[in-house]
Formats: C-alpha cells, sequence, structure tokens
C-alpha cells in the first residue's frame, strides 16, 4: 500500500513540476515578441503566482512542519487536565514498529466516555517496560479523556511521556527550505533567460511559474475536499471525535434510507433518516450519511440502530452500526 502511495504522489508531482516545464520549454520558447503580454498582464500573472505558492508556503507550515507541535501541545494539555478514566484491553498487538529500542503496541481500549457511554477506542502506544507486562488483554490501564473534545488526539495513557520527533521535523524544515531556494532560483533564471530587457511580459497563461503552482494548489483542494467528506462520514474528524467522546447512547428508528448520489470508490453514499428519544424523553430527528460497500447494500439497518447524539445539539449524531 505505501509503494502504492509512493508510486502515486511521484506521478502526481511529476505531473505539477516537470512536466508543465518540458511542455512550455519545448512548445512555447523562445518567445516571439508578439506573444508577449501587456505589462499590466505580466504584472497580474506574476502576483497571482507567488499568491499560488504562498498558498502552498501557508499549506505546507500549517500541516506538515506546525501541526506535530500543537499536537503535543494538546496532549499535554490532556495530562494536565484530562478527565481520569479506567480502561479495559480487549484487543493487544504489536505493529511491528521499533522505537528506541521498544515495542510499539496497538491497543483496542473500552472505557466509559465524559457522558458515562461505553466506548471503545484504539491506541498506539510504546512499551518502555516490558517486563510489567501491562499490555495484556484484559488488564486495566489508567488513561486520561480531553475535557474539550475534538482533533484527535483525545486519550492519553496517564503517566505517558510524548515526545517530538525532531528528526523528521528537521527533514520537513530542511525539505521545505529546499523548496523555497528552488522556487526563488526558479524566479530569477526565468527572468535572466526570458525578460529580453522587457521585464515580466514573458509570462503568460501557460508558463511553468503559473502553472505549477496551480495544479499543486488544485491537488492541495482536492485531496482536502476528499478526506474533509471522508472525514465527516466516517465521523472521524473533530466534530465526530467530539460526539464519540461526549455523545450520550440512544437507540433510534431507521425512517428512511436512501441513496444520495454521491460515489467514492465506486461506493455509494447512503442517508439514514433517523428518530430517538432524548434522555429527557423528547422524540428528536437527525440524518447520518455513511459510504457503504456494494455487496452491504441489502444488509444495512433498516430498523433500530445504536447512535450518540450531542447533548448541546440533539440533531447531531453518530451512528454505530452501519
Amino acid at each position: 500500500m505505501k509503494a502504492y502511495l509512493w508510486f502515486l504522489g511521484a506521478l502526481m508531482l511529476f505531473f505539477a513540476l516537470p512536466f508543465p516545464c518540458l511542455l512550455y520549454y519545448g512548445t512555447s520558447w523562445p518567445m516571439d515578441l508578439g506573444d508577449r503580454s501587456a505589462p499590466w498582464l505580466a504584472l497580474g500573472l506574476l502576483a497571482t503566482s507567488l499568491a499560488l505558492w504562498l498558498v502552498l508556503l501557508y499549506a505546507f507550515l500549517h500541516y506538515l512542519l506546525l501541526a506535530p507541535p500543537r499536537a503535543l501541545q494538546r496532549v499535554r494539555s490532556i495530562l494536565a487536565n484530562g478527565e481520569p478514566r479506567s480502561a479495559r484491553i480487549e484487543q493487544a498487538e504489536q505493529t511491528g514498529v521499533q522505537v528506541r529500542g521498544f515495542a510499539q503496541w496497538r491497543l483496542q481500549l473500552a472505557f466509559d466516555n465524559l457522558s458515562g457511554t461505553p466506548i471503545t477506542e484504539t491506541l498506539i502506544v510504546v512499551d518502555s517496560k516490558p517486563q510489567l507486562q501491562r499490555f495484556a488483554v484484559g488488564r486495566q490501564l489508567d488513561v486520561l479523556l480531553s475535557r474539550t473534545p475534538g482533533t484527535p488526539p483525545n486519550l492519553m495513557l496517564e503517566g505517558a511521556q510524548p515526545e517530538l520527533d525532531r528528526a523528521s521535523l528537521w527533514r520537513r524544515a530542511i525539505g521545505g527550505l529546499v523548496g523555497i531556494v528552488g522556487v526563488a532560483a526558479a524566479y530569477v533564471m526565468a527572468y535572466r533567460l526570458q525578460s529580453d530587457g522587457m521585464g515580466w511580459t514573458f509570462l503568460g497563461f501557460g508558463h511553468p511559474l503559473l502553472i505549477c503552482p496551480l495544479v499543486l494548489c488544485s491537488y492541495l483542494i482536492g485531496l482536502r475536499l476528499l478526506a474533509r467528506l471522508l472525514a465527516g462520514t466516517l465521523q472521524i474528524d473533530a466534530r465526530g471525535e467530539a460526539l464519540k467522546y461526549r455523545g450520550i447512547a440512544a437507540e433510534a428508528r431507521v425512517l428512511d434510507v436512501r441513496q444520495t448520489g454521491t460515489y467514492v470508490n465506486e461506493q455509494p453514499q447512503v442517508e439514514f433518516q433517523l428518530e430517538y428519544l432524548d434522555r429527557e424523553g423528547n422524540v428528536q430527528q437527525a440524518s447520518v450519511r455513511r459510504f457503504v460497500a456494494l455487496l452491504e447494500l441489502a444488509n444495512i439497518p433498516r430498523g433500530q440502530v445504536d447512535i450518540l447524539y450531542d447533548p448541546d445539539d440533539r440533531r447531531s449524531v453518530r451512528m454505530e452500526d452501519a
């Protein structure tokens, strides 16, 4: 799977960076005087190009460079102020990864959420004390829940000692710096080779300085939209995680099931219309959307389903059986 993702990423980068350059310099350069842009248009395209590169720089800083320190800060907040719970280990297996000589484990834990509703969660931990055999199935662990659940992580082992992967951050920072230098060098080289004393008029709608960041931004937007769609549907985004950690359990009746017309990997999206009684005995209605495998369409629930509903917004629910 990783090899496939690396290949797909390399292919996308090829069509975003080398391919526009090869296409442009193979067909549109050297440039005739009549093909040059008007000065006002050239300056507009230059500003657009720089703005697109700045968007990419912001995305790099936000998602790859600053996200790990923000996650570490959230973890430390949970360790300092989290809600204590006792969790039972239902499943435990080693991932095969070693961290500083210690085995990494994947644990499935069962515990009560902030509202007292039993839930399960998967937690990746490093066993720094293997002699204690702390991660045997059936054992109890002391955990801490975020009092303001949302973007993961929301669960930590009590006494955990989180730390940053500084080597990875340095590699990302160096890679980002190399990218900035490369883009700046591309502007300088393009100006020296193509300006011919007429400024930036060589810039056109097909120039790589505009096409390359435009393609990369389109990738970024597409991946972001796809991730948001999948996360919202599978309820693994901040809203879904908040529901999981503070939601109240209820049994809902399925009023209607319909396909929305949206497909991902040929799997249809299905909308469930639900009705349930909240803890005060009031009738509430809500809708949930899920992607369902084609082979499972005949088995989707049409009677009763278990849900978690938000005590502050009764129309916001998380469907546990789908």
